[in-house]
């Protein structure tokens, strides 16, 4: 194998013409390619971290929305809670003040039954004491005799 100056030119120049070629129409395109997409991939990565953000401010909005919720209904629940043990106690005072109304009505009640039986009881004694006192004495008693007869049997019997 001889070594030719022409032929080592040759293959030189062939591989810088091969070289320039594949640099123009296959490196550069290719590369731009590639560049277009790393920019097209960095650009979506911001998006996604952008609306990432968006989504994590709107989930602390969220969260914070909730927990003011959460307090509120815990607030309006209490608030229930206490209107209804006053309307209970207001239920019960009532209750009681209608059921010593009605205990001092049937107290009342009792006495007036009690003053008017006394008062029947006093009557018919009385006329039975001056039926009796008639037949004994066989007399007819008059009404100051009759009144004086039935106070002195109260004096005896109270």
């Amino acid at each position: 194998m001889e070594f030719h100056l022409i032929d080592f030119i040759e293959h030189v120049l062939n591989i810088l013409v091969f070289f320039l070629l594949l640099r123009t129409f296959l490196y550069k395109p290719v590369k731009k390619f590639m560049d277009a997409r790393e920019a097209k991939f960095a650009s979506e990565r911001a998006e996604i971290d952008s609306e990432r953000k968006d989504a994590d401010a709107l989930k602390t909005r969220y969260e914070a929305s909730m927990a003011d919720a959460k307090i509120a209904a815990e607030r309006i629940a209490e608030e229930k809670r206490k209107a209804v043990e006053r309307e209970s106690e207001d239920m019960r005072d009532k209750a009681k003040r209608e059921a010593q109304r009605i205990l001092t009505d049937a107290k009342a009640q009792a006495a007036a039954e009690h003053e008017e039986m006394l008062g029947e009881l006093k009557s018919q004694t009385a006329e039975l004491a001056v039926d009796l006192a008639g037949k004994i004495l066989e007399r007819e008693v008059n009404p100051k005799d009759h009144q004086h007869m039935i106070d002195s049997f109260f004096k005896r019997v109270v």
